[in-house]
């Protein structure tokens, strides 16, 4: 009898997915049980905010990293959740995990750093890992001499949705004063890519080519034995 196939779930993005449990868990606890785990724990201090980034506790350099689980508000939340799973689980295959953990590591690191050390605001969400994932996309098509339109219209709308998503503020410079979270998550999200792209994307293009490769001779026919026959007779004269 033939087997039936069935339907199998996999855990294909391990990296991607278990920041995506966390940071919904805690966007859940904040939403329902109101226990403010964002704000009290998940998110970094700037250097002028109220309260400050205090160099001698142990918990403001814990927070250098793990802000990006935290979250400004449900229409953030849920976009970047959404860029995170639907572009993460292509550079985990690409890079492979423990390589795109450590890119979101850098983001968070610098993006922690600069907050601590420039911002007048706190900084929290994990709108630099989203920029991270949205430049390291098209850097790895740039890499091939073309340049897609569509990953630039992209870039463009999320950047402006993190700019004026805020409240509504006139004048120049106090929009660029209040928008000073959202240029540090730019900035860390462009080391992060810089790094993942200069460190290993040969290797990693190779190492998929060559699985290609080998998926493509095997799923070949085995044609040599039918096709390379000999006849064998006699002639008579």
């Amino acid at each position: 009898m033939a087997k039936k196939n069935s339907l199998k779930f996999i855990f294909d993005s391990p990296v991607v997915l278990v920041f995506s449990v966390v940071s919904t868990v805690i966007f859940i606890s904040d939403l329902i049980l109101k226990l403010n785990l964002s704000e009290k724990i998940f998110e970094c201090p700037g250097a002028k905010s109220v309260p400050a980034f205090d160099f001698k506790s142990a918990l403001s350099y814990v927070k250098l990293v793990i802000y990006p689980f935290g979250g400004e508000n449900s229409t953030s939340f849920f976009l970047n959740i959404g860029f995170i799973l639907l572009l993460g689980p292509v550079l985990e295959e690409r890079y492979g995990s423990i390589m795109l953990a450590l890119m979101i590591f850098i983001t968070s690191l610098v993006g922690g750093v600069l907050t601590a050390c420039v911002s007048t605001f706190g900084i929290s969400g994990c709108g630099g890992i989203v920029f991270m994932m949205i430049i390291l996309s098209v850097l790895s098509v740039f890499i091939k001499k073309q340049l897609p339109v569509s990953w630039i219209f992209i870039f463009a709308l999320y950047l402006a949705f993190s700019l004026f998503s805020g409240k509504k503020i006139s004048g120049f410079m106090p929009f660029m004063q209040n928008n000073v979270p959202v240029f540090i998550q730019l900035a860390s999200g462009i080391c992060g890519s810089l790094f993942g792209f200069f460190v290993c994307p040969k290797k990693r293009s190779s190492q998929i080519q060559k699985k290609q490769q080998e998926k493509t001779i095997e799923n070949e026919p085995e044609n040599s034995s039918g096709s390379d026959e000999t006849i064998v007779g006699n002639i008579s004269l």
